[in-house]
């Protein structure tokens, strides 16, 4: 299995130059996105939040400039989510609700909220997941112009590694993953009763790694999506972990060992690595912007 690195999947502070220089509030509606409406009472709403937390000395009209430029920016990627069928299902929406003391009631209007959030993050990461690929030959390059330029390179951390297998059921629409579901719980039960993890990998898992017992060999932070990561940290070695749902389908993970690792020259290298992932993770967030924003009417009312 090839997981690529992401970064958070938070969308709050995206920001997208509109060409409105000012935004004038008429008959209840903020701006038109797509084929979403934003309404003074949602740009009210969002604007108050945002103002806990923006800088002393911001203007009403600045805040509310950014903040409308995040809430188009955010329409039109669950919009696009949408239109590519990418859905969030109960069981994801009922794990970010029960992640989140303050949605411990939530009604159906706030599950519609956390669902956009699943939407908007898959979204993202679809588009980062494409696009943030480092190559030996990229990092190889970013230290060579660094050398030549005097500039420092980061001595980076020891890294923290992970040796786990894992079993895979395949989901890319909500029916599969609810039967996919089930399956993994059967098949966790039987790994937790004792029954060998390699032998079961071997017999369900439709994952690459399945012919040698699910192993992944050793992976460090970074690697893997961030569902399979947190689920990783939270297990002790010999643990199996509970079903994790990731865009690839159901896991159930069992950790081997855990180690810090790597040579002076494979750390820096590990660091540069990641501070590339991160640039063009950025990027991939910013032409996906441009590419809905071109593709799309926007009228700020």
């Amino acid at each position: 299995m090839n997981f690529k690195p992401l970064i958070p999947a938070a969308l709050l502070a995206l920001s997208f130059n509109l060409q409105a220089a000012e935004v004038k509030l008429s008959d209840g509606i903020a701006a038109v996105a797509g084929n979403d409406v934003i309404t003074l009472r949602e740009l009210s709403r969002a604007v108050a939040q945002a103002r806990k937390s923006a800088p002393k000395g911001t203007s009403e009209a600045e805040l509310r400039r950014q903040v409308l430029g995040q809430l188009v920016n955010q329409s039109l990627i669950i919009q696009a989510g949408k239109r590519r069928n990418i859905q969030a299902s109960e069981a994801e929406i009922d794990a970010a609700v029960a992640a989140n003391p303050a949605l411990k009631n939530a009604g159906k209007a706030a599950r519609r909220e956390v669902a956009d959030g699943i939407i908007m993050a898959k979204v993202r990461q679809q588009a980062i997941l494409q696009n943030s690929q480092v190559s030996d030959g990229e990092i190889d390059s970013f230290i060579a112009r660094a050398k030549q330029q005097g500039v420092q390179l980061p001595a980076g951390e020891p890294i923290r590694q992970y040796s786990a297998q894992h079993i895979l059921l395949k989901a890319d629409n909500d029916n599969a993953a609810k039967a996919a579901e089930s399956s993994i719980r059967k098949i966790l039960k039987q790994a937790r009763g004792g029954t060998d993890f390699a032998a079961l990998a071997r017999r369900y898992s439709q994952d690459g790694s399945a012919a040698n017992g699910g192993d992944l060999g050793w992976f460090s932070d970074g690697m893997m999506v961030p569902q399979f990561e947190d689920a990783v940290h939270k297990l002790k070695p010999g643990q199996i972990s509970a079903p994790v749902r990731t865009q690839f389908g159901w896991h159930i993970i069992k950790l081997n060992n855990v180690r810090d690792a790597g040579m002076p020259e494979e750390r820096q290298r590990n660091a540069v690595r990641q501070y590339i992932a991160q640039q063009k993770a950025q990027q991939a967030t910013g032409n996906l912007l441009r590419e809905l924003h071109s593709g799309s009417y926007v009228n700020i009312r």
